[in-house]
């Protein structure tokens, strides 16, 4: 436990290194802030979310900063728990003493300094992009956690993100205490769950384990949330997923979205709607699914997955090789695009009757393409285009099946057709829904919809008609989903985290 004492810290002066410190005026300058001390707080900041350090700074030659500047008598004691814990958790020179407190601000400020730089010439200098960069990363500081001790009385400290922990001891005394005699020969730490490798001893006790999740998660104490089991490519051995407490959760963002869709052929209509369990980017071609559907309870993360969908496509692509055919009948979800040129007819359909008439277009356009085509000789919109066609692929979203389908049960027919008859014309479908039931996602349209995105949803009901299958009512929320594609098994992943700000700017850029 740290013996230094608000009065001591308050007291003193800091410094960082000559190189942070003329970056730390350039930002001051930069960004329009007063004094270094600000720049030194979001630097430091920054760099407490990173791990250990590789190098330390090589000197202390930074003009000195006084702690009154830098910390207030109200937060200082939120900085020092940061400090104290960050070389606590990453192996660092303990900070017991002002000297090591020193060194710990001036290594601190130097990364920091130089990562904000980085970011600051990444955003092309856009002080609105940088902003959203600093918000989206917490930057300053992460929340205020409950007042807790900290070797004196008035002190404060806060809840920081926990790191995964390897459970693999007491998983395996939890399989022995529900009959299954089975060895944990390894972990692998997602961004949420944690996957273990685990051997059974007597293959005929995996089905056994499988109906003993619950049991499993009780002994584990998982509270409502549940491990799932799925086979590996090695004989007699399984795969164990544990979900993990949500303080410990790592999220994929805007930067980890866009390597991940610059890794995709240029072929095609690839989108990126999330990340597997073990942290691995979930990819497919829409044109292969060739229809989808996004289903989920309200605040389960729906929206920002379409929206992730839309954003691979204008990323990846030119107004001439892909438009949107927008609907929005509840009028709320598709403003960002308002402006974009990959709008399909330059307009986005608001309400029940606009919807409706889109999808009459979308029927005329079919017809008139397949003409077209078979003019050409050809069959589809692929082999259109090495002939020469100029017709782009067009993407059609709806945002809320269910309120345009209770509307008006004509337009259950029009979306069938267009869902049986448009993937040759280059038309594919995208349906969301917050009310995935029978009524709304009926038979006829379930039928020509092969691919399918589940988030969570209340009742395994409502997974049965996403999915055909259960699962989705015990996801963890938050974006947590499970993609099921027309070829291959069912994949758990969870949805990067893109707000707003993130896709007007992706929309604005391909704009």
């Amino acid at each position: 436990m740290s013996a230094i004492t608000i009065q001591q810290v308050m007291s003193s002066r800091f410094r960082t290194s000559a190189a942070a410190d003329s970056q730390t005026k350039y930002l001051m300058e930069a960004l329009g802030l007063s004094t270094k001390a600000n720049v030194a707080r979001l630097a430091i900041g920054r760099s407490l979310g990173l791990g250990g350090f590789s190098i330390e700074p090589s000197d202390a030659k930074g003009l000195e900063v006084p702690a009154s500047s830098m910390f207030t008598q109200d937060d200082v004691a939120v900085w020092l728990g940061l400090l104290v814990t960050h070389a606590r958790l990453y192996g660092g020179q303990p900070v017991e003493t002002m000297e090591a407190l020193r060194a710990a601000i001036r290594s601190h400020w130097h990364r920091g300094a130089e990562l904000l730089l980085d970011e600051w010439r990444q955003c092309n200098e856009n002080y609105d992009q940088f902003v959203t960069t600093l918000a989206r990363r917490r930057a300053d500081l992460p929340d205020v956690g409950a007042k807790a001790s900290l070797g004196g009385a008035g002190r404060e400290t806060l809840t920081v993100q926990e790191e995964a922990v390897d459970r693999s001891t007491e998983l395996q005394r939890a399989l022995a205490d529900i009959g299954a005699a089975a060895e944990v020969k390894g972990v692998e730490h997602g961004p949420r769950l944690s996957r273990y490798k685990v051997a059974l001893k007597d293959v005929n006790q995996f089905d056994k384990l499988k109906r003993g999740v619950e049991r499993l998660a009780f002994v584990l104490g998982l509270g409502g949330a549940l491990p799932s089991i799925s086979n590996s490519t090695e004989a007699k051995t399984l795969l164990i997923d544990v979900p993990r407490l949500r303080s410990s959760w790592k999220t994929a963002a805007v930067e980890e979205f866009l390597t991940a869709l610059s890794g995709q052929p240029k072929d095609g209509l690839w989108v990126c709607p999330g990340v597997d369990v073990v942290g691995r980017s979930v990819a497919f071609d829409l044109r292969s699914a060739p229809h989808l559907l996004v289903g989920g309870s309200t605040g389960q993360g729906k929206s920002v997955c379409v929206h992730a969908i839309l954003a691979s496509l204008i990323a990846k692509h030119k107004p001439s090789d892909v438009r949107l055919a927008l609907m929005d009948p509840k009028r709320v979800e598709f403003g960002v695009y308002a402006r974009s040129k990959f709008l399909w007819n330059d307009r986005i359909a608001i309400g029940d009757q606009e919807s409706s008439s889109m999808l009459d277009d979308l029927i005329s356009e079919m017809d008139n393409r397949y003409r077209v085509f078979e003019g050409l000789g050809v069959s589809n919109l692929r082999e259109a285009r090495e002939a020469g066609s100029v017709f782009p692929y067009i993407v059609a979203c709806i945002d809320e099946l269910a309120e345009l389908i209770l509307t008006d049960r004509t337009l259950e027919t029009k979306i069938a057709r267009l869902a049986q008859m448009a993937r040759a014309a280059g038309i594919h479908l995208i349906l969301a829904t917050q009310r995935p039931d029978a009524k709304t996602f009926s038979g006829l349209i379930r039928s020509n919809i092969p691919a399918r995105i589940a988030l969570t949803v209340q009742k395994s009901s409502e997974s049965q008609i996403i999915l055909d299958d259960t699962g989705a009512e015990a996801l963890l929320g938050s974006g947590d989903m499970i993609i099921k594609l027309p070829a291959g098994d069912a994949i758990r992943a969870h949805g990067y985290l893109l707000t707003l700000q993130d896709v007007a700017s992706i929309v604005g850029r391909a704009s």
